[in-house]
This record gives C-alpha cells, sequence and structure tokens, in this order.
C-alpha cells in the first residue's frame, strides 16, 4: 500500500464539556480539553491508526501550539515534509463547547493562517500529492489553490467541505473531486437547492453526480450515512448506540472510513458500514480523536451496531 496524502487545515482543539445544562450568558462548570485538531489532521491521523502511512501538507505558526502539532504528527508517524512553520503567524485555533451529552452547542474558530495555503503552497506539494495512492483535502485552501490543486493533482480527490462557507467557495471545481463527504447542510449547498426529504436528498446526490463526482457520502448526524455512486443509493445507521461521548470527531473519522475502504477495495455497502463503524468508535471516546481507533476496534463497532 501507498500512502495517502492530506492537504489541508491542522490546528490545535479546546473543547469545554458542561456538567449539566448549559445557561448562556453566565460561567458553566465543565471540564476542559486541549487536543491537537484541524479537519484534516484529524483524517489522517486517523487513518494513521488504522495503519495507512500519510503524510499532511498544511501550515502552522511559529508559537507553542505549532511545536505541538508538529511533534504530535511525528510521535503518530505522519510524513511532515510539506508541513510548513511560518514564525510570524500564530497556529489555528478551535474552541467548542460541548452540551452535557456530547453534541457540540457553539463553536469559534481562528483559522486565519490557512490563508497561506495558496497556490504557490500547493505547487511546492504537488510532487508529494501526485506520487500518492489518492489525495484527501477539505475546503481551507484559497479559491486560487484550489483551482490550481483540482487543475493539476493527478489522483483522485477526495474533499471534505468542513462549513457551508467553504462549501460554496468549490461550487466551481466541484466536479474535479472524485468523492465528496458533505453533512446535509453542506449538501444543500453544493447542490444549490434546499433537501427536506430523502427523495430532496436524493436529487442533491443526482446534481452533485452530474457535476462530474463519482461518489457521494452524506452524514447525517444520528441518522447515520447517505451513499450515492456507481453501486446506487444506499443508507446506513446505527441500531441501538448509546455510547456517544463527544461528537466533534465523528466527521473526520467517517471519512478516514471512506478512505480506508477505497484503499483496501471496499464494495459500496461494506464502505458504508466502515465509514459508519469508524464513526460510533469516534464519538464513544473522550477525545476527537479516539485513540482506540483500529481496523479491528471499527470491525467490532460494525458487529454491535451496524449488521
Amino acid at each position: 500500500m501507498g500512502y495517502v496524502a492530506g492537504i489541508g487545515g491542522a490546528n490545535i482543539d479546546l473543547h469545554g464539556r458542561a456538567d449539566g445544562a448549559v445557561v448562556l450568558r453566565d460561567s458553566n462548570p465543565g471540564r476542559m480539553h486541549l487536543s491537537m485538531g484541524g479537519v484534516m489532521r484529524n483524517i489522517l491521523e486517523n487513518l494513521a491508526r488504522l495503519g495507512v502511512p500519510v503524510r499532511l501538507a498544511s501550515v502552522v505558526g511559529g508559537d507553542e501550539y505549532g511545536r505541538m502539532l508538529r511533534e504530535g504528527c511525528h510521535r503518530l508517524g505522519m510524513d511532515t515534509e510539506c508541513l510548513v512553520t511560518l514564525p510570524n503567524e500564530h497556529s489555528s485555533c478551535y474552541v467548542s463547547i460541548l452540551d452535557g451529552s456530547g453534541d457540540m452547542l457553539i463553536a469559534m474558530s481562528d483559522m486565519h493562517i490557512v490563508k497561506q495555503l495558496n497556490e504557490d503552497f500547493v505547487r511546492g506539494c504537488l510532487p508529494m500529492l501526485n506520487a500518492a495512492e489518492l489525495v484527501v483535502c477539505d475546503a481551507n485552501l484559497s479559491p486560487t489553490a484550489m483551482r490550481y490543486l483540482t487543475g493539476n493533482c493527478t489522483r483522485p480527490l477526495y474533499l471534505d467541505p468542513v462549513s457551508t462557507r467553504w462549501a460554496e467557495a468549490v461550487r466551481p471545481v466541484l466536479g474535479r473531486f472524485d468523492t465528496v463527504k458533505p453533512n446535509l447542510l453542506e449538501m444543500e449547498v453544493l447542490a444549490g437547492m434546499p433537501i427536506r426529504s430523502r427523495a430532496g436528498l436524493d436529487a442533491a446526490c443526482d446534481t452533485v453526480l452530474a457535476a462530474g463526482v463519482r461518489q457521494v457520502f452524506v452524514s447525517l448526524g444520528e441518522n447515520g450515512l447517505w451513499y450515492k455512486g456507481p453501486g446506487g443509493a444506499l443508507h446506513g445507521r446505527a441500531r441501538g448506540f448509546d455510547r456517544l461521548v463527544n461528537a466533534t470527531g465523528a466527521g473526520d473519522a467517517t471519512m478516514a472510513g471512506i478512505v480506508y475502504a477505497a484503499l483496501h477495495g471496499m464494495p459500496p455497502e461494506d464502505t458504508l458500514r466502515f465509514a459508519l463503524g469508524a464513526g460510533l468508535l469516534a464519538v464513544s471516546g473522550q477525545d476527537t480523536i479516539n485513540p482506540a481507533m483500529s481496523a479491528g476496534a471499527v470491525n467490532t463497532m460494525i458487529k454491535e451496531y451496524l449488521l
């Protein structure tokens, strides 16, 4: 197996979880947790824990957080040749408040440094990207960088849109991606249409596929994962799952599961189950990335909640 390359954001995550009901405009007792994060970095960490060689292309600041991010990647065995330190910048930071059940209540991010993920940056990373088995990217790249990447990368491109704002930015080049994994709100933006029913979701998928995308996986939160592509339309959902601890890492782990399944030639049905199993394993742990992530642990989740 060759390596998977990822290009996009890397940041520090600070999560606060309330001990009970959250009272707005007041100080709430709870617990705070600091960890490495970033959609792209998180996807690659999940893949590394699944045994996949990975290489990260991103930027960090010349601060303590930047040092922590680089050292953390090294500990996980990530190749960081294309992880650039910008001495005069501060690293990206993501702060979220979780309610008592572990669901995100509100979040704020400072991602100003990702403006440096420009066309010149992508050009410098292109040899590494084009030597990968496949390339995963998030939508944090600048519009010109995204156009350059999608016009010059020769490997299959997998996209996580990250947010509705960034989903709008990738619409002009949407058809250049092999695979996209939006949530429901991001899917509405990508398809340019509201989604109010299963029929509407299926029609939105058809619109994205007609643009040139080969397959799409739509995260539906507690309602599971919707797939449409060469294998037709499929819907997967867990049954009886009651182990939610922290929901913030579900999407990143789900994308890692999709990529892992692609590398191992799984058919759509098995890909859907493996991606869902990875997401369930992620939300059952305290951290954004569950340290128990492994193919064996994912398959245990599949047997318990998806078969």
